[in-house]
């Protein structure tokens, strides 16, 4: 009995030095492995998909005036980094640089405001000491005088772009009885750095919508509940699969959120007069109808 006890305590530590020894070359390996070149989620797969490619978008329906009861204008913040919104960073897809490659190629335009009434004559990147760098010329709006362009430089890196501003109109279609929003434009937001100091946030340019709907209605995204139901950018957008915070809401002042005095440098009071509104366009909702 002494004997097997003994030859079972040796079989215990040289099954334990495996396992360290094991892991320890786990770890080694694994050290010098950049996991981040690997996207297992991605091709090859086991079957050809080409649902997503060959999707159509059903077009924003075109309302007439006499119909349209009421409408408020909303700019609303989605947040890739929230847990609702991570699908917008998937590495094999991610949105930021979706549309930072159609910029370059001049594929969609880039309105230089929210009234999208002047688009950049170019927008143009170039690499300045690894970092990216984007030119934005446009002519001078306040002068028609003057023809020469002007030109912005502004630091720039499409990869630390992780918010989004969703312009959109809520109406209430008298006609068919439904109270709907309707996405307007979608603009990048960054914090531009001059001389190496990062200002406030802001929009990088807006585009429209209906300019870009044809490439997200074909441009895949990940879907976390099934791999072989895959959902497009549109798709996201469209049925509003994401989590979101208003930043502005039409008024007199025409100002966001945080250029009021009571929200200036406040969060918490930016945040509630958010929230206020959300809630202001649900009880609108709810009185529209009987029960």
């Amino acid at each position: 009995m002494k004997q097997l006890s003994i030859k079972n305590n040796k079989c215990k530590s040289v099954f334990k030095a495996s396992l360290c020894i094991a892991f320890y070359a786990i770890n080694s390996v694994g050290a010098q492995v950049n996991y981040s070149e690997f996207i297992t989620s991605g091709e090859p797969a086991s079957y050809y998909k080409n649902g997503v490619k060959e999707r159509k978008f059903v077009p924003t329906p075109q309302w007439n005036e006499v119909d349209v009861k009421f409408s408020k204008r909303i700019v609303r913040c989605i947040d890739a980094r929230q847990k609702m919104n991570k699908q917008l960073e998937w590495p094999r897809q991610p949105l930021n640089k979706l549309l930072y490659e159609q910029l370059c190629l001049g594929g969609i335009n880039a309105y230089q405001s929210d009234s999208m009434a002047s688009v950049y004559n170019s927008v143009l990147f170039r690499q300045r000491g690894g970092v990216e760098i984007i030119i934005q010329v446009f002519d001078n709006p306040d002068d028609p005088t003057d023809t020469h362009d002007s030109t912005i430089f502004i630091d720039y890196d499409y990869t630390k772009i992780h918010k989004y501003w969703v312009m959109e109109d809520w109406i209430f279609d008298y006609k068919h009885g439904v109270f709907k929003p309707v996405i307007l434009a979608i603009a990048p937001i960054f914090a531009p750095a001059y001389a190496g100091i990062t200002t406030r946030e802001m929009p990088l340019c807006w585009i429209k919508m209906e300019e870009v709907r044809g490439l997200l209605s074909h441009t895949e995204m990940f879907n976390r509940y099934n791999d072989a139901s895959r959902l497009s950018y549109d798709d996201f957008f469209q049925m509003r699969i994401f989590d979101s915070y208003i930043v502005f809401q039409s008024n007199v002042f025409d100002n966001y959120i945080n250029q009021f005095p009571e929200n200036d440098f406040n969060g918490v009071a930016a945040l509630l007069a958010s929230d206020g509104i959300k809630n202001d366009l649900f009880i609108f909702e709810h009185d529209l109808w009987q029960y």
